[in-house]
């Protein structure tokens, strides 16, 4: 569907991204985003594994509209995909909206993954967020991998709070 027929509601925009075809999937990514249709959420995590770049950005432009909590729950299995540029772009999205919702992240912080542990560090040196502080304080000084560690005093650099001064210091002995 091009946009002189853009959908109207919430059941055609969610037909429309499972449809397969590209433009109608892209409108309504857009549509979706524009809508802050929560219902969308997981077709449009499903739209940035498509083979389209049209269809990946208006389902990226739709996950960074829509936000909140259930948008991060989404995106986040998608940062143990096989695929480097899906991965990539789960955490650009994460890195802007992830601030709505630290809690969520936590779990996998604290998971068996060291990757998904370094990519959620890397995530929440961008939430600008005295949680997102603490969290990556205790990463750096409680995470047996040292990459971990590595990413979250990085993140606690791009922060800048100066309460992390005392954790850095720690870490350093």
């Amino acid at each position: 569907m091009s946009m002189e027929n853009s959908q109207d509601s919430p059941g055609q925009i969610l037909e429309a991204l499972q449809s397969g075809d590209s433009e109608a999937m892209r409108d309504a990514a857009f549509s979706a985003g524009d809508m802050e249709l929560q219902e969308a959420i997981p077709l449009l995590c499903k739209c940035i594994e498509s083979e389209n770049i049209g269809v990946q950005e208006a389902a990226e432009y739709g996950l960074r509209k829509i936000r909140g909590p259930q948008a991060i729950m989404a995106l986040l299995p998608l940062l143990s995909s096989d695929e480097a540029p899906v991965r990539n772009v789960a955490m650009d999205i994460l890195r802007e909206i992830g601030v709505d919702s630290i809690e969520s992240m936590q779990p996998s912080l604290r998971g068996d993954d060291p990757d998904l542990r370094i990519f959620i560090t890397d995530i929440l040196g961008y939430c600008l967020s005295h949680q997102s502080a603490v969290l990556l304080a205790e990463a750096l000084l409680k995470d047996p991998e040292v990459n971990v560690r590595y990413q979250a005093a990085v993140s606690l650099g791009n922060l800048a709070f100066p309460e992390s001064v005392n954790d850095l210091c720690q870490a350093m002995h």
